[in-house]
């Protein structure tokens, strides 16, 4: 058995957002808005170079003496986009401090990561971001990518099937193409890809990606600071893929992995957890080809096809590969807490109507500018037009439906929600008298009756 050799570790790509802090002044967005100007104004001039040679390299804007290339266009929802050899910047103006949504987009290059250390690069281009682009800002990160390049183990399409994961969205990886596809027998194997989208794992041959891609080959200059790297071996990357809709919904210590600090202070959990959901297996071979086809072949010659629980067992059996073990730490540091998965409330959690009040305010606010009774009572008014004419139905009757809907699609998993599946009807009707009582006493007891506003309420939820 080959030397298993984890050769380096970094974060391998970074993008996130800036959005508007409330320490902003106006004199700040002002500022930031007559950047966004000129910069817009030097976009133009590279359109119009653009569509009449396709050479628009000498367009480019100095940020204290380092300057940044300005792109004839830009990512969708952002204004304009400037770039140069260590990140790009997709930039949009600011209209208001309470803006929910992002104002800037920071993707940086794997190479800066690589050569300067995340730490490093991170802290860098944020001194950038406060001294040229704007003074105050909160970061949540969108997509960060982990790797580990090794040495001593060349994957095969059996470690396909040897790679224990939740989820069915698993591919081959082949570059001849250009995309993930299926594995085609005669091919050299490249990789493949478990898991997708917000969530993922890839595994392929970074020593092949480098001949293929000359440019990539940045890397081979940090393998050779290992003293174990060997030049006559191949090198293998294992990269996790994480983007913000998954990092919502993971939680450390009671904190959700939705701030910038808290996910740059817990990679150590956050690889941790990877390594457990994407999990290798120490499978024999053979037992992995009897996986892979799906049947064993007995003594007599005769095929029986393997269960499904029969697969399971055989995954349940096996112990993690020696390769988790040595790629088990985040530049040497351990996991040291538990990342579990948020689970968002049931309906009998507070914190859900808590949640849906304040982003109904949101939305109000967002759409009319106020928050004063008559914009309110005109957004209740459209809900209920919106209700009325898409489902025929008062909002409260909507609510009741929907509800309904949710009991009769209960599933079984425990012994309490067994009884609560038997009792479902008693407890939905329980609940909606709750709801009637509470209505009422509210008119009957805490409204008084020249009240407009809680009688626009009135009319939308059909009382």
């Amino acid at each position: 058995m080959q030397k298993l050799v984890k050769l380096w570790q970094n974060i391998d790509t970074l993008k996130y957002h800036l959005y508007p802090s409330l320490l902003l002044q106006g004199k700040d967005v002002t500022a930031y808005n007559a950047l966004l100007d000129t910069l817009l104004s030097t976009k133009l001039q590279a359109q119009s170079q653009k569509n009449e040679n396709k050479s628009f390299s000498q367009y480019q804007h100095s940020f204290g003496g380092d300057f940044f290339q300005i792109m004839p266009s830009t990512v969708r929802g952002f204004s304009v986009s400037i770039k140069n050899h260590d990140i790009t910047i997709h930039l949009k103006k600011m209209v208001t401090t309470i803006d929910p949504n992002p104002f800037c987009k920071v993707e940086f290059r794997a190479s800066f990561l690589q050569r300067y250390g995340y730490i490093s690069a991170i802290q860098k281009v944020n001194k950038f971001l406060r001294d040229f682009i704007i003074s105050h800002y909160t970061i949540k990160i969108s997509e960060i990518h982990l790797q580990c390049d090794i040495q001593g183990h060349n994957f095969t399409v059996l470690d396909f099937h040897r790679t224990k994961s939740k989820t069915r969205n698993n591919r081959y990886y082949d570059d001849e193409i250009g995309c993930d596809s299926f594995y085609y027998s005669g091919r050299n194997f490249q990789g493949f890809m478990k898991g997708g989208g917000d969530y993922l794992m890839r595994v392929y041959n970074k020593t092949k990606e480098i001949k293929k891609f000359p440019n990539k080959g940045f890397i081979e200059g940090l393998w050779r600071t290992n003293k174990d790297y060997d030049e006559t071996k191949e090198v293998f990357r294992i990269e996790f893929q994480i983007r913000r809709e998954k990092l919502k919904n993971m939680v450390i210590d009671g904190q959700i992995l939705d701030g910038f600090e808290i996910i740059l202070n817990n990679l150590n959990n956050l690889w941790g957890r990877c390594l457990e959901d994407f999990s290798l297996r120490d499978i024999s071979d053979q037992d992995t080809t009897e996986i892979m086809l799906g049947f064993k072949t007995l003594k007599n010659g005769t095929q029986k096809m393997l269960t499904t629980d029969a697969v399971r067992q055989r995954f349940t059996r096996s112990e993690v590969h020696p390769l988790w073990a040595v790629i088990g730490t985040f530049n040497g540091h351990y996991q040291t807490a538990k990342i579990d998965t948020f689970v968002k409330p049931f309906t009998t959690d507070f914190i859900y109507v808590h949640n849906a009040f304040k982003a109904f305010l949101s939305t109000s606010l967002s759409h009319f500018g106020d928050l004063r009774p008559a914009t309110i009572e005109e957004a209740l008014t459209k809900v209920q037009e919106y209700t009325q004419s898409k489902h025929e139905k008062t909002v409260l009757e909507d609510v009741y439906s929907k509800r309904l809907d949710r009991f009769n699609k209960l599933e079984i998993y425990n012994p309490d929600d067994e009884k609560l599946y038997a009792n479902k009807h008693y407890f939905v009707n329980r609940v909606f008298d709750t709801i009637d009582q509470t209505y009422n006493a509210l008119h009957d007891v805490g409204v008084g009756q020249n009240d407009e506003f809680i009688e626009k309420i009135s009319q939308c939820y059909g009382a």
